[in-house]
């Protein structure tokens, strides 16, 4: 071999390639090495050596010019390898490429996108890590600390892949013990109220405040534990009234607001609910009388079980703003739409229901080998799903004056008039 390589003082190592073509004509390069090592550089500028030697004529490597083997991608910046690493995640339908760009335009690229690609170090990774600590968020303060961790690994993942596409020896994201934030909310208050008492769900299911549309769908949703956008994938022939004790529901797809597309499951697999009987006269109810009158006509097993007015899937977005909406006409508060499947789990553990088998309602997915072969019987997650104390209210509000108390005198005390409901309105 007729390369030499010298290290450079600000590190790295360049190597100064002297070869020749099959045919006698001269070829030589200069280039930094990208490596970490002399051992490795000598490697190399071997394999580089002979590469150019047998593939090359004078002037050099002509890949790019001659479009055989395209741009060598540890030229680029780091802006630009994250930005193609976004486009290429976006063309293989992952669903989260579109906030990974998201993340990487407001607060990676402002950091270290001008540095190369082959000069990320992981000094550049705790710079990363010191940056996003004092990045201000749009909910108010700064970045939480799960989103901090989101976006670090993000990129470690984006550098994981240069460095399996072998335009990297090494990923330079790494960062020492201690340096990631801890694992925590933000607002380590909020988490203990993000659920629903069953009141408020009998409300939220029984009120005529709330659209009819709107009820089936929070029924659907708080007595099913299942995903907003699951909830708009449902179709009529996806509940099956005859199962026994109670219906089954199927929940084979999710519905996308971002990109108006059907997918699978979060997790890939097909969720198998028992419907708690609370929801099958919701349903019944819905499928006889209420689809029909919000849609003009009789549905059919291939309709969408809870449309829009339009016939289409319900928009999660726009879902959360019609959830607001009712619960400030409720006078409830404020909660993520998504806390509905936090009160299913934690109002059938409150009733007595086994952790595992509302796992297996919720999370389909195998933990580990040994539940491959475990499938917990449909008895069993029936009786898990009774275990939600929830009915529907039924009546008319009725306001009765309150009696009046008596003092240890025998004497009656003025008392205001109680409203008391046999319903919800």
């Amino acid at each position: 071999m007729t390369a030499t390589v010298r290290k450079f003082r600000t590190g790295g190592y360049e190597v100064d390639i002297h070869t020749y073509t099959p045919d006698g004509l001269p070829i030589r390069e200069r280039v930094k090495a990208p490596v970490g090592s002399r051992a490795a550089a000598q490697r190399w500028a071997g394999l580089r050596e002979t590469h150019l030697a047998l593939e090359h004529g004078p002037g050099g490597c002509r890949c790019k010019a001659d479009g055989e083997g395209g741009e060598d991608k540890r030229l680029w910046t780091t802006e630009k390898y994250l930005l193609d690493w976004c486009a290429q995640r976006e063309a293989e339908d992952v669903e989260m490429a579109p906030k990974e760009l998201q993340r990487f335009r407001d607060h990676v690229i402002p950091c270290i996108g001008k540095v190369r690609l082959f000069d990320v170090r992981p000094r550049h990774a705790h710079q990363l890590v010191k940056y996003l600590k004092k990045q201000p968020s749009a909910q108010g303060g700064v970045l939480a600390p799960r989103t901090i961790r989101n976006i670090f690994f993000e990129v470690r993942q984006a550098f994981q892949d240069a460095v399996l596409e072998e335009h990297l020896t090494g990923n330079p994201i790494i960062v020492r013990r201690g340096t990631l934030p801890k694992v925590a909310d933000k607002d380590p208050s909020w988490r203990p109220l993000a659920i629903f008492i069953a009141p408020e769900v009998e409300l939220l299911i029984s009120s005529h405040k709330v659209a009819p549309h709107r009820r089936v769908a929070y029924a659907t949703e708080f007595l099913t534990g299942l995903r907003t956008g699951q909830v708009s994938a449902l179709r009529i022939g996806d509940y099956d009234p005859t199962w026994e004790p109670l219906g089954r529901m199927l929940s084979p797809f999710a519905w996308n607001s971002v990109r108006k597309e059907l997918k699978g499951t979060k997790t890939g697999v097909t969720h198998e609910t028992p419907v708690h009987p609370t929801l099958a006269k919701v349903l019944a109810w819905w499928k006889l009388t209420g689809w029909r009158e919000w849609m003009g006509r009789a549905p059919t097993d291939d309709d969408l079980l809870i449309p829009n007015i339009n016939n289409n899937h319900r928009d999660s977005r726009k879902a959360l703003e019609d959830f607001h909406e009712d619960l400030d006409r409720l006078g409830l508060r404020r909660r993520r739409h998504y806390d509905s499947r936090r009160t299913f789990i934690s109002l059938g553990l409150d009733g007595g229901a086994s952790k595992d088998v509302l796992q297996s309602i919720t999370h389909p997915r195998p933990v580990d080998a040994f539940d491959m072969y475990r499938t917990h019987a449909w008895l069993a997650k029936c009786e898990a799903v009774m275990k939600l104390r929830i009915e529907l209210r039924e009546g008319a509000l009725v306001t009765l004056p309150k009696l009046a108390s008596v003092r240890r005198t025998g004497e009656p005390t003025e008392t205001k008039p109680e409203t008391r409901t046999g319903s919800d309105d």
